[in-house]
């Protein structure tokens, strides 16, 4: 027991020596620990105090800048203020509270253009190919007559129009559009004649920065008139167009006008737009003047209306008017309207109200006169449809026309149900039937079927509302 006693009373001298060793370096370490920390803590406020500093001036800078800050008045003195002092003022004149939108000269003032692309890269526009295949099914009478809706195309599928489309920017002051297309065109005369053209439908530059908001347009064209004119054939809300555009207009209604449309988008609350034009007045069937000695001038006014969730209302007035190839006035006013309810959550389904009435007033020689030798012929015709778009991909509608001749005694009616399906935006199909009515100088009784299929590869604009 002595022995195992001094043992332990050895181990505990060493234990309190060791500790009473130890003691100082753990107090040294523990003091350059502070020093350490002090050091951070002072270098970390003034870091501090140089970014507050760099921060209020940056605030400065910028509040001098938008002129939220006048500057100083400058002192009195007989010499020429600097030249930097006008521009300040000008930009806290255009800045200060209660400004009621922009003065006249900055109307007239032409807007600045846009960047492109960044320097260094190409300029590309878009290309776009449409389809659109029709047939048009019907009696052997009919065909014989040529009385269809497509005359010398009856009992055919043909290729109505293949279309190549180029349209894009300039630069950054003007956009343009070029189209081309190709479809089958048949001889009245003689009916085993289908031949292909190739045509020119529109090359034109749209000027972009002009002065008091407005664009304009100059080249080859289809002008702002009515709802249905500046639509091209694959998107057509029908398979045909209704048969007051084409008594008044042909088949094509007005396209391939040569001249100048400017565009003005008017400063109201509400969406309004003005377009006025001049033309060489090329339509053969309502006017082919074909001179600006005597140009076809053109306008159009254009308005909408948004009810929220009850939809919204398009309406449009145009007018029209030029001298015909045996020189003869013809004045064409036109009144439409377009409605269009949407479902709330998807945007189905799509309920669609359109029409439109045109109203012709035109002189006639005197070996074209009418009963009791009545040179002026006032005529009127109009066209209702409505659209149901169950989805995104099923869509029936129903289309009633009623038109008077413009050069002849008759008049005609007709009712056109149809049914379209969609499996996407670049894909359509329709099938529409058509029963027609005519008395007069269109007297006949016809039933059609039309079919229709229509495809779009690549760039295309996104359909009108």
């Amino acid at each position: 027991m002595r022995r195992h006693g001094s043992r332990l009373f050895a181990v505990l001298l060493l234990l309190l020596s060791g500790a009473s060793l130890s003691t100082p370096s753990y107090a040294q370490d523990a003091d350059a620990l502070r020093r350490e920390l002090d050091a951070l803590r002072r270098q970390l406020s003034t870091m501090t105090q140089a970014y507050e500093e760099r921060l209020k001036a940056l605030s400065e800078r910028v509040e001098q800048l938008e002129g939220s800050r006048p500057p100083a008045p400058p002192p009195v003195a007989t010499a020429p203020a600097p030249v930097a002092a006008p521009v300040a003022v000008a930009a806290v004149a255009s800045a200060a509270p209660g400004s009621e939108g922009p003065s006249v000269r900055e109307m007239l003032t032409p807007r600045q253009p846009f960047a492109l692309s960044p320097p260094g890269r190409v300029l590309l526009f878009d290309i776009g190919v449409s389809g659109d295949f029709v047939a048009d099914l019907t009696s052997a009478r009919t065909e014989r007559l040529q009385q269809g809706t497509f005359p010398g195309q009856e009992n055919r599928f043909f290729p109505r129009e293949v279309e190549l489309a180029l349209f894009g920017r300039v630069d950054p002051y003007a956009s343009a559009v070029v189209r081309i297309s190709a479809g089958e065109q048949s001889s009245t005369n003689a009916p085993s004649s289908h031949d292909l053209e190739v045509n020119l439908d529109e090359a034109n530059v749209t000027l972009l920065t002009l002065p008091l908001g407005t664009t304009a347009r100059f080249g080859l064209m289809r002008p702002r008139f009515g709802t249905l004119n500046t639509i091209h054939q694959d998107d057509l809300p029908q398979v045909d167009r209704p048969n007051v555009l084409t008594q008044f207009f042909g088949p094509e209604e007005m396209e391939g006008e040569s001249g100048l449309e400017a565009f003005w988008v008017l400063p109201l609350p509400n969406y309004n737009e003005l377009s006025l034009g001049i033309f060489n007045g090329d339509n053969e069937v309502a006017f082919g003047r074909g001179s600006l000695r005597e140009p076809l001038v053109m306008g159009r006014w254009r308005t909408f209306f948004e009810f929220e969730e009850h939809g919204g209302l398009q309406l449009d007035v145009s007018a029209a008017s030029g001298l015909t190839s045996d020189n003869q006035r013809n004045t064409i006013v036109g009144l439409g309207a377009k409605y269009k309810w949407m479902g709330s959550g998807s945007g189905f389904p799509v309920f669609t109200l359109a029409g439109e009435a045109l109203a012709g007033f035109r002189n006639v020689s005197a070996a074209d006169a009418g009963p009791g030798g009545d040179r002026h012929l006032d005529r009127w015709g109009a066209y209702l449809y409505g659209q149901y778009d169950l989805d995104r991909r099923w869509a029936a509608g129903l289309r009633g026309d009623w038109t008077q001749v413009p050069t002849a005694p008759g008049h005609e009616w007709a009712l056109s149900p149809y049914l379209q399906f969609k499996p996407s935006e670049f894909l359509r199909f329709r099938v529409q039937y058509k029963h027609t009515e005519g008395t007069g100088s269109v007297d006949r009784s016809v039933n059609e079927v039309l079919l229709q299929g229509s495809f779009i590869l690549g760039a295309h604009p996104t359909e009108r509302f």
